[in-house]
């Protein structure tokens, strides 16, 4: 399997980039190309020029006198046993003045280029054949103007270079864009699936380009397996769950029965049909906790929501927990002042579960000796029940998935635990409109938040106006 590191940036812009690079390389690799083929020119040229140099020299005409132009200069020397390199004749005014020997060339036929004094030399010698004596013929050309329009040129290729790189990149941006277009829609597409509906949405294969229909083929199919393979867990969870709810029920019941009538049993018997009977009770909770995963799942989770009063739910909680938590349990000073206005906009026996888990939960995972505080707020258009304990808090990486089933918390040791107690809470607050955030006691413990939207207050009638009953009658003529 290949796989591709993920670009830092975003795709549209690697692709610009990497497409502005490549204009610009082009442009430096045509650069490059004219520099050479100019060089290659201006050898060829002198070449050509030596060549008609040599036609005269071998007719006479240039022997035994050198020969002047505006940039070129050349001469002949006799040729001895152990020639050396000949000293040209002395210059025009014109020409600047350069070293006589350093620069000439040491092999025959050979074209080579050297500055001096600020200019640029191509020279080269020839051997020469007349009459039975050999000669050497020196040829040196000055080619400065013409390395000065090169770079002129070049630097004017360049500047095109660059503004035709600005053009390319301002065009190349909506092409881009519309070519990624149709990742984009994907994207958006697959942001728009849920568990619940995998069997219902495929996307099309008709309209994606050739390049994405591979992709969009391979997603579906995906899908397609995924959607059974849920199915299968849903069914599993729901059928289980149903079957499990009569024996744990049964079971519940008859070690009730049991412990109330048997008037011999002993102490250690009662404890032990006691235990049966709490733990079936457990049980029967847990279950029912699948179920409500399962159906929202399933999206067959339907919740009443109606206005209820928050600070009631919150006392009543408050004395249904009194017997087992004592004075563990207790209130915020801030919520014993006065009353609570807030009317939230829920279910209120779920909302009651709810916050039943969190402070059993809080009361569980804490120290035996420490406190567990309820506390409630209004925030804006929402109203905020808060549980602080004093335990070891919640990390805050471990915050998110605490709320997904069968999810517990790293810090908790030995404590027993089912790890869907915090799911169904969130389950059920999502369904009823709601949130669950996991924060940080300013005890260092945590604090569980259940967020609810509050019901809008009616508008007080203005004072000094009376509803209308309606246009006036006309008055009667007296």
């Amino acid at each position: 399997m290949i796989l591709l590191a993920r670009p830092r940036q975003s795709l549209r812009h690697w692709l610009l980039t990497a497409s502005v690079t490549a204009v610009l390389a082009g442009y430096g690799v045509l650069l490059l190309t004219y520099g050479w083929l100019s060089a290659l020119d201006r050898r060829e040229a002198h070449t050509q020029l030596v060549t008609r140099v040599e036609a005269l020299a071998l007719r006479g005409e240039l022997l035994p006198s050198a020969f002047f132009g505006s940039d070129v200069v050349a001469w002949i020397a006799v040729d001895a046993a152990a020639p050396a390199p000949s000293p040209p004749p002395p210059l025009p005014a014109n020409w600047p003045q350069i070293p006589s020997i350093g620069h000439q060339p040491k092999t025959l036929n050979v074209v080579e280029a050297w500055s001096a004094g600020g200019h640029t030399y191509l020279s080269s010698v020839r051997p020469l054949l007349r009459n039975g004596t050999r000669f050497n013929l020196y040829v040196l050309k000055d080619v400065t103007i013409e390395i000065q329009r090169q770079r002129r040129n070049s630097m004017v290729l360049l500047a095109f270079a660059g503004i035709s790189t600005l053009v390319t990149a301002a065009l190349l941006r909506p092409v881009l864009n519309a070519g990624l277009r149709p990742l984009e829609l994907l994207g958006d597409w697959m942001a728009q699936l849920e568990a619940d509906h995998l069997q219902h949405h495929r996307l099309p294969l008709a309209p994606q380009p050739q390049e994405l229909q591979r992709i969009a083929a391979a997603f579906n199919d995906l899908l397609e397996r995924l959607a059974v393979s849920w199915e299968r867990q849903r069914v599993f969870v729901n059928g289980v769950s149903h079957e499990l709810r009569t024996p744990i029920t049964l079971v519940a019941g008859y070690a009730g029965r049991l412990r109330r009538r048997g008037g011999n049993l002993t102490p250690s018997e009662r404890q032990q049909l006691l235990l049966i009977e709490e733990e079936a009770a457990r049980m029967g909770r847990m279950v029912a906790d699948l179920l409500d995963i399962a159906r929202s799942d399933a999206g067959q989770l339907c919740l009443q929501r109606q206005p209820f009063s928050v600070e009631e739910c919150c006392l009543q909680v408050i004395e249904r927990l009194r017997p087992v938590a004592g004075p563990r349990l207790q209130l915020a000073p801030a919520c014993c002042d006065g009353p609570f206005p807030a009317q939230a906009l829920g279910d209120l026996e779920r909302f009651e579960q709810c916050l039943l888990n969190l402070v059993e939960n809080a009361l569980k995972y804490s120290p035996p000796t420490s406190l567990v505080t309820l506390a409630w707020e209004s925030r804006g258009a929402t109203v905020v029940v808060h549980v602080l304990d004093q335990g070891p808090g919640v990390a805050p990486a471990d915050r998110a998935r605490l709320l997904q089933p069968f999810q517990r918390g790293r810090q908790l040791g030995d404590t027993p635990g089912s790890g869907i107690g915090l799911a169904v809470v969130d389950t059920l607050m999502q369904a009823m409109g709601g949130a669950v955030l996991i924060g940080a006691a300013a005890t260092g413990g945590a604090d569980f938040q259940l967020i609810l939207p509050v019901v809008a207050p009616s508008p007080a009638p203005i004072k000094g106006l009376q509803p209308s009953t309606g246009p006036a009658a006309p008055a009667g003529r007296s």
